[in-house]
């Protein structure tokens, strides 16, 4: 069998290849935007791409190169990674992505409106959240209005109570972003210190949703700890290469927590993001399955039961 090698000057052109330039031209299906220069991919939903850099937040594991993502994110052996991507190379000339050379963003919360009148019809009207939840949350300064569009600015905190992540959702479409500089580590929650339990959700409408049918059954609709984890992810080629949510990793790390309720989407995304949390954590807490069955999710559950409850009061 001959031997295995690779040239300096092939090594050369394989060391130049960042990682976004690579998925962008090999494999752009794994591509995730979640903000202006912003990437994660569908299997590693910790592991993002910006300013030319790459960080996997799960392993505490960062660099330039593709590479490097081979050796340390895929496990592949050096020589193995160098030819792959050499073989790769030479069928297809990648073409360069430009990407900015600022190495982080200042993270600076969008500037408020005088008010929050239409955030707060957004959510009580179209999405059918409770008006005392709403207002509590504003009180609250975990949700405001943005001058800029109006769109609805969800706030995450550390354990400082300072803001370090903040999400725009727009109230006249279907348009969501991360603020540029956000930390994902510290997405929006609601907690109870005394509480040992955890529900987990996609997004911050469906947590505040599930809290809405919650009030409808108890006055008391905060009893537990509640977190969204800004998303979902694919198991891709294999569970083991996994890794948990950023923000549900950090939070157990910061919590004494027992029991994770999880009440993600009923897709295919939010089906593999279950059983990754499974998987990686099912010997050390209890787990639940919460997520909806007949429908796509909390949010959709709470505007159906609404108008199916408003149908019979017709009647």
């Amino acid at each position: 069998m001959p031997k295995r090698y690779i040239s300096k000057k092939d090594l050369a052109k394989v060391k130049e290849l960042d990682l976004l330039t690579y998925f962008k031209n090999y494999a752009p299906e794994e591509l995730v935007r979640k903000g202006r220069n912003d990437y994660v991919t569908r299997t590693h939903g910790s592991l993002h791409m910006s300013n030319g850099l790459w960080c996997w937040w799960a392993q505490s594991k960062g660099g330039r190169t593709a590479l490097s993502y081979f050796i340390d994110v895929e496990g592949m052996k050096f020589l193995d990674a160098a030819l792959y991507l050499r073989d790769l190379i030479q069928t297809k000339e990648p073409i360069p992505v430009k990407q900015y050379t600022k190495s982080i963003y200042r993270f600076r919360l969008p500037q408020a409106y005088e008010n929050n009148k239409i955030i707060e019809k957004y959510l009580t009207t179209e999405r059918k959240i409770d008006k005392e939840i709403v207002k509590e949350c504003i009180q609250s300064y975990l949700i405001y209005e943005s001058n800029k569009d109006h769109s609805v600015v969800f706030i995450g905190r550390d354990e400082n109570h300072f803001p370090k992540f903040a999400c725009l959702r727009a109230t006249d479409s279907s348009n969501k972003k991360d603020v540029p500089g956000s930390d994902k580590r510290y997405s929006f929650q609601i907690k109870n210190n005394n509480s040992r339990t955890l529900h987990v959700f996609e997004s911050t409408i469906d947590l505040l949703s599930y809290l809405t049918l919650e009030k409808r059954k108890d006055s008391i609709f905060h009893r537990d700890n509640y977190l969204s984890i800004d998303g979902a992810t694919l198991i891709g080629k294999s569970i083991t290469n996994s890794t948990l949510p950023v923000a549900l990793d950090h939070f157990l790390n910061k919590n004494d927590i027992r029991t994770i309720k999880l009440h993600l989407d009923n897709d295919r995304a939010g089906k593999d993001t279950t059983k990754i949390i499974y998987h990686h954590l099912h010997e050390q807490y209890e787990i639940q399955d919460c997520s909806p069955k007949k429908y796509k999710d909390i949010n959709e559950q709470l505007v159906k039961t609404d108008v199916k409850n408003h149908q019979i009061r017709i009647q």
